[in-house]
């Protein structure tokens, strides 16, 4: 019987039996306020408590003593003392008989004849006290439906005897039986992870400390199956007037399936990725002809489509993707998240090596269908990088750094590019981070060196200046290519700093040669980058170190790719325009080799076109190849631009160039490149430059 017992228990005192005793008694309680009724037989009393279906006390009488010690012991297999509590009238001298009532289940005795204050005292003490422990029980249950609807299991600590009381819901969220040993603190730190091991453990310390009000953290638990699942574990502690803690408790959440699913789709995520792959890695240790393999896959273009049409949409697009992909998977494979561009194909079961190109190639027909949402529609394309697993692998994170790799292939391929991992392009993932990181240390230490190549006018062989070129005079490995570390520079964004260091090398020494003594309308010839024309500050820099080192209006050339310009025309035009009125001459580089239009050289404010050295290359293997480079002429005199050839190495170019109509000239006819010491003979010797130098 289940009632509320705090309202209920002095709602009726049934005095039951016979005797001049009772009678007595009833009147006490009576004349006290008490609610109590009278019941003369024992057997009609019974009867009443079970059916009224509240709480009552009850006092038996002394004699008959058999059947109240009966009635006593059936009742208590019904009710509880919480419910219904009983005290039993004992004649004096009779304490075997109080003994009997007490052993039995009787809550009190009274002797009589009663003293009526005392009698009274200890039925309202009596009440008293199982009200409050009636209040507990309540309260105790309140906390049970909480703790059960919450799913959350509880523990308590008592730190004075390091003895911890465990829920029985908290060892269900853990798989553990009610006689598996758990009772001190560290059997429970035993289980945690030992990744998040000294976290959890740092973070109890804390709170235990007084340093954090609370203690939480989540953090992996071993479940008795072995595997492990995410829980935030939650506590605060009971302190003494010191400021010690006595005493500590919280719950227990399984929060797995939110730690582990991507929240945007609903797909497993990277903790889930590592754990299977490190499973598949086990399993190919066991089963030499098991094998298994991993994809990335990255959308292409990914932020120009968030600019266009914000993240919500480029989310919507991610679940089409996700859900054409897991399409066509097979039962065995995982398609799990990484990030919002990119998403990773566990190929559990590999039959051949040929597997994963074609579950990349059937991920790419599904993919790169078009996608419709609202009123936009977009095309998409993946970059897609795969590894082979393999015993050797120690863990996930080792193929998914080969993939990556891969996958950085594949996109500096261009757009819809996928990739196998090999070695190799490990190492140069290794040489690139290695170069990356020199390259920030070498101008601090001064290991930039600026070299010069001359440009000469083709009709008298004269001298009319020199391309600043970038070489590295690395502390241990010698002089590097540019070819090796220019474009590092490129991505890393470095070379706007080293673009400003060519820049200030190059005027000094402009101004230095003209000091000395070179014709005025000698030029120094800068190259700059697509990173530095997209720079908001290439004018100011450019301004700034004019004045530091100023020469002769003319004489600092700007150099510019086509690429770069495209990148942005409506703003490279701008910025080129700002740099033609600080006195800078504009020369299109590599002219030939991008994708500008005749539209694009007439909008732009150019002096000079260098002809690209592949067309100059061509020129001794076939007519045609001389012919392009005619019609490249023709087309620069008709829009009144200058043409500077590159990579001239033999007379015979040198000639048909004067034939056809070019003006200037560049290569190691002429004299590689070489630091500016060793031109000043001919600089100042005004010596023909017909001959490699």
């Amino acid at each position: 019987m289940n009632v509320d017992v705090t309202t209920a228990l002095t709602d009726a005192i049934i005095v039951a039996g016979q005797g001049p005793a009772l009678e007595e008694l009833f009147t006490i309680l009576t004349e006290a306020g008490l609610p109590a009724e009278r019941v003369v037989d024992l057997i009609e009393a019974e009867g009443q408590i079970e059916e009224r279906g509240r709480a009552l006390l009850v006092l038996f009488a002394a004699s008959p003593v058999d059947e109240a010690l009966r009635m006593v012991t059936r009742l208590r297999k019904s009710l509880n003392s919480a419910t219904l509590p009983i005290v039993m009238l004992v004649a004096k001298g009779r304490e075997e008989l109080m003994v009997r009532a007490l052993e039995v289940g009787t809550d009190d005795c009274l002797e009589m004849p009663a003293y009526a204050p005392l009698a009274v005292a200890r039925v309202r003490a009596l009440l008293g006290r199982l009200r409050d422990m009636a209040e507990g029980v309540d309260q105790r249950q309140r906390f049970d439906l909480v703790v059960r609807g919450a799913g959350d299991g509880i523990w308590d600590w008592r730190l004075t005897d390091d003895t911890v009381y465990f829920s029985p819901r908290w060892r269900e969220l853990l798989g553990y039986q009610p006689e598996d040993r758990f009772s001190a603190m560290d059997d429970w730190l035993a289980l945690v992870h030992p990744e998040e091991s000294e976290t959890v453990k740092r973070e109890l310390r804390n709170h235990l400390e007084g340093i954090s009000l609370a203690f939480q953290v989540e953090c992996r638990l071993r479940h008795k199956s072995q595997s492990y699942r995410w829980f935030l574990i939650r506590g605060t502690s009971q302190r003494d007037p010191y400021g010690h803690t006595s005493r500590m408790a919280g719950s227990l959440t399984d929060i797995s399936e939110r730690k582990l699913t991507d929240p945007m789709t609903g797909l497993p995520n990277r903790i889930v990725l590592y754990d299977r792959i490190n499973q598949a890695i086990i399993k190919t240790r066991r089963r030499k002809n098991s094998s298994f393999g991993i994809i990335l896959l990255q959308i292409d273009r990914y932020e120009t489509m968030r600019e266009a049409y914000g993240q919500s949409f480029c989310d919507n697009v991610q679940r089409v993707v996700a859900l054409r992909i897991i399409g066509i998977l097979r039962m065995t494979d995982t398609l799990t998240v990484m990030s919002d561009t990119t998403m990773c194909i566990l190929v559990d079961v590999m039959r051949e090596d040929t597997d994963l190109v074609r579950v990349a190639q059937r991920v790419r027909s599904a993919a790169e269908e078009p996608i419709s949402l609202g009123e936009e529609s977009v095309m998409l394309t993946l970059s897609i990088g795969m590894a082979q697993g393999s015993s050797q692998h120690v863990g996930a994170d080792e193929i998914i750094k080969d993939a990556t790799a891969a996958l950085n292939k594949a996109r500096q391929s261009g757009a819809g590019h996928e990739a196998v991992f090999d070695p190799d392009m490990q190492r140069r993932a290794r040489d690139r981070l290695r170069i990356e990181a020199d390259l920030h240390q070498a101008l601090r230490r001064e290991e930039l060196r600026v070299f010069w190549q001359p440009i000469v006018e083709l009709g008298p062989n004269r001298l009319a200046g020199f391309e600043a070129l970038l070489r590295w005079e690395h502390p241990t490995r010698g002089l590097i290519s540019p070819l090796e570390f220019i474009p590092v520079a490129e991505e890393s964004g470095l070379i706007v700093p080293i673009g400003k260091f060519v820049l200030r090398e190059a005027l000094r020494q402009g101004r230095a040669w003209h000091e000395a003594g070179a014709t005025q309308d000698l030029f120094v010839s800068v190259n700059v980058s697509s990173r530095q024309l997209d720079s908001p500050d290439l004018v100011e820099a450019v301004t700034m170190v004019m004045s530091e080192h100023p020469v002769p209006a003319g004489c600092l050339h700007i150099e510019i790719t086509e690429s770069a310009v495209m990148r942005d025309v409506a703003r490279s035009q701008d910025v080129l325009k700002q740099l033609k009125v600080l006195g800078c001459h504009m020369a299109l580089d590599d002219f030939g080799t991008g994708y500008s239009s005749l539209s694009l050289l007439q909008r732009l404010p150019l002096d000079y076109v260098k002809i690209d050295r592949s067309f100059i290359a061509a020129m001794s293997g076939e007519f045609a190849g001389e012919s392009m480079v005619g019609a490249i002429i023709q087309i620069a005199k008709i829009l009144r631009l200058t043409v500077i050839a590159e990579g001239i190495e033999a007379e015979a170019d040198e000639f048909k160039l004067r034939t056809l109509g070019c003006q200037f000239g560049q290569g190691y006819r002429y004299g590689k490149p070489l630091p500016a010491v060793q031109w000043q003979d001919v600089l100042f010797a005004n010596r023909r430059l017909g001959v490699a130098q």
